[in-house]
Formats: C-alpha cells, sequence, structure tokens
C-alpha cells in the first residue's frame, strides 16, 4: 500500500493593505487544494502570513511550517530545506501565488 504524500500550503501576501482586502490569500488556498487533490496528497496543514514580506524567513508561520516539516522527517536521512530527503521524500509544501 502507497502512503499518500502528506503537503502543507503556504499562504501569504506582501502588504497589510492586500490582507485587509483579502486579496490573494482565498484564491492561493483554492489552488493548493485543488494542487492536492489532483496528485493524491495529503493536506495536513495550511500556514497563512498576512501582510509579510518576503525580505527574510522570519515570519512566524513560515518558521512554524519549516519545524513541522523538520519534526515530520525526524526518521529520514538528510533532509535539505524544501524538505525532501536524499533517500525519500517524505513531505510537499506547496505555493501558489495569484
Amino acid at each position: 500500500m502507497t502512503v499518500p504524500m502528506r503537503a502543507a500550503l503556504y499562504l501569504r501576501v506582501s502588504t497589510a493593505r492586500q490582507a485587509e482586502h483579502d486579496v490573494s490569500i482565498p484564491d492561493q488556498k483554492r489552488q493548493g487544494e485543488a494542487y492536492c487533490e489532483a496528485r493524491g496528497y495529503q493536506l495536513v496543514e495550511t500556514y497563512v502570513e498576512p501582510g509579510a514580506a518576503a525580505t527574510n524567513d522570519r515570519r512566524p508561520e513560515f518558521q512554524r511550517m519549516i519545524e513541522a516539516g523538520w519534526s515530520s522527517t525526524s526518521g529520514s536521512s538528510r533532509r535539505t530545506a524544501s524538505g525532501s530527503s536524499r533517500s525519500r521524500r517524505r513531505w510537499a509544501t506547496i505555493r501558489c501565488t495569484s
């Protein structure tokens, strides 16, 4: 039996103004959910970072997502920042833009 790949969505808009007007987040969510469903991925978490510029990686939800990815692959071999393992990929993070 094949275990489905687990996936997390990271949804972000750059400015507080975009977040206030709900620009893009719902669309990103729809696209990400459709992507996971089409590929048989098990969507386990959605992280939302409204109004956070991507000038660095010190964004709370981004860090929470990375930590969850690391902890979910604790039994695998060497990992990369994207969550992939040299021996076996165990999770995926999908980011859709609109």
